[in-house]
């Protein structure tokens, strides 16, 4: 299944870039932002939010109407504290992200736009970090019996503010990223995740 939906992602990918016309205007840049998550589920209570850090690159075709597609590459930590089963627990979650999001484009004047947007996101994981007692180790020692997936697919929906100059265009974005699939298999944790985001980018 897992592969399935890997191969679905990428086929849709190459499908919606292949049918951008000739004439859409393209921009890539980078980005880097905050994030502020937690983690939700039946079986965990006393959620805290855990602050970190996103970096990445992305890019937008620009169709001639109010309408783009936006790929990005982040990596983004995510994860969040709380007590399951009584005891307490904080998890720290890096990923490896693809957001794929559709964008609606309202130009506002000549040099400012807003965005708004919804899509789908498929994150690998590239590290885990667990602490009880304030003390910090790999996921793998502090807690081996849990089963923290791999990959994790997620929907990111959210609006931004552009600002366009002579080649190039900054951008201030929030958006909120909903889990759709268990971060911790055990007890059905699912990413909660808030992301505010500083984007600069280029026509080419």
């Amino acid at each position: 299944m897992r592969r399935i939906g890997v191969s679905t992602f990428a086929v849709a990918l190459v499908g919606l870039l292949w049918a951008a016309p000739v004439q859409a205007q393209l921009t890539v840049g980078v980005a880097a932002g905050a994030t502020s998550s937690s983690m939700g589920g039946s079986l965990i209570t006393a959620t805290d939010s855990d602050w970190g850090v996103l970096l990445g690159g992305w890019g937008t075709v620009r169709f001639q109407s109010n309408f783009g597609l936006q790929l990005e590459a982040n990596w983004v930590q995510k994860g969040g504290g709380g007590t399951v089963e009584g005891d307490p627990v904080d998890l720290d979650l890096d990923y490896f992200e693809l957001p794929l999001t559709v964008q609606l484009i309202v130009d506002l004047s000549p040099n400012w736009d807003w965005n708004m947007y919804g899509g789908i996101a498929l994150a690998f994981k590239t590290a885990c970090e667990v602490s009880g007692d304030g003390t910090k180790e790999p996921c793998d020692t502090g807690i081996p019996d849990w089963t923290i997936e791999s990959t994790e697919w997620s929907v990111p929906f959210g609006t931004s503010f552009s600002y366009g100059m002579q080649r190039s265009t900054l951008t201030a974005d929030i958006r909120y990223s909903y889990g759709l699939s268990t971060a911790v298999q055990n007890f059905s944790l699912k990413n909660r995740s808030w992301q505010f985001i500083v984007r600069w980018g280029f026509e080419v």
